[in-house]
């Protein structure tokens, strides 16, 4: 059973380059998302969040996602023979004001190596994902929402959505949200000059510097970083149980992989026609 991928210096200059640029776009709804009130949730408490060293670079956290249930509605079953019957997904509330489509336009090179990443890890998960955003595809169109139906024919990854989060500090945490056989992928940029990332119940500490690829099961393995200096972009790829759920995905079982199944080659072997389906919805 692999619950744990870890990919040092993984991200080309280009990657980087779309994080960074794509990050500073979105300075207003990282600024808006820090909260100072008491009883909030850490992930957006300003408490845990550094002033940027970079002009124009905006310290916040945001979800964006074409499409999921709000916070507290989720639906962890198929959706009911009436429609109008329980909660329904929705657009992420970071993709309905006007620049929706340019944000994630200017997401994709990073969605589709997150993806690829994915195809490699666990090979029935990745179809499982695209199985999903096809249902999700044409539930939408049935349905007739369609700003959901754009954007997720512009979304470019298999994942359900994104966290970005600029100079934030994560104390040890888990993800419950997440399916547990899934691989959370992080990847890292920044002028920082070095990172710890601590996987406590795996006993594992790994340098998290800029341009790594981690991924794990965000609901199995607890997960912290600390840094102190210099500016920090991640950005989390993450899979939503409920929204798999919905969309009558069967869950695949845990990847597994013996050394006389991996053939490189043939895992490693990307490329966009594995999207070209997209274009159907």
């Amino acid at each position: 059973r692999s619950i744990l991928w870890y990919v040092p210096k993984c991200l080309s200059s280009w990657v980087q380059n779309d994080m960074f640029t794509a990050t500073k776009s979105m300075g207003d709804l990282l600024r808006k998302s820090i909260t100072a009130r008491r009883g909030t949730s850490w992930r957006t408490s300003e408490s845990n969040f550094r002033p940027s060293e970079t002009p124009h670079l905006t310290p916040g956290c945001i979800n964006i996602a074409p499409c999921w249930f709000q916070q507290g509605h989720e639906c962890y079953g198929p959706p009911p023979d009436d429609p109008e019957n329980g909660f329904k997904p929705v657009i992420s509330a970071t993709l309905k004001g006007e620049r929706s489509l340019s944000m994630i336009i200017d997401m994709q090179r990073p969605a589709l190596i997150a993806s690829a990443a994915l195809r490699v890890m666990h090979p029935q998960l990745y179809w499982a994902s695209v199985a999903t955003h096809l249902e999700l595809g044409r539930w939408s169109k049935d349905q007739g929402l369609v700003d959901m139906h754009h954007l997720l024919k512009h979304w470019a990854s298999v994942y359900t959505g994104a966290s970005i989060m600029c100079n934030r500090q994560s104390p040890e945490h888990r993800d419950p949200k997440c399916p547990p056989e899934a691989f959370d992928i992080l990847t890292c940029i920044g002028n920082y000059q070095h990172a710890v990332m601590k996987l406590t119940n795996l006993g594992i500490e790994l340098a998290y510097d800029p341009g790594v690829l981690v991924s794990y099961s965000g609901r199995l393995v607890r997960h912290g970083i600390d840094v102190k200096d210099g500016d920090r972009i991640v950005w989390a790829w993450f899979l939503r149980d409920s929204v798999h759920n919905y969309a009558r995905t069967p869950r695949p079982d845990y990847a597994r992989y013996h050394p006389v199944d991996i053939n490189e080659h043939n895992l490693a072997k990307y490329n966009q026609a594995d999207f070209a389906i997209y274009g159907t919805l």
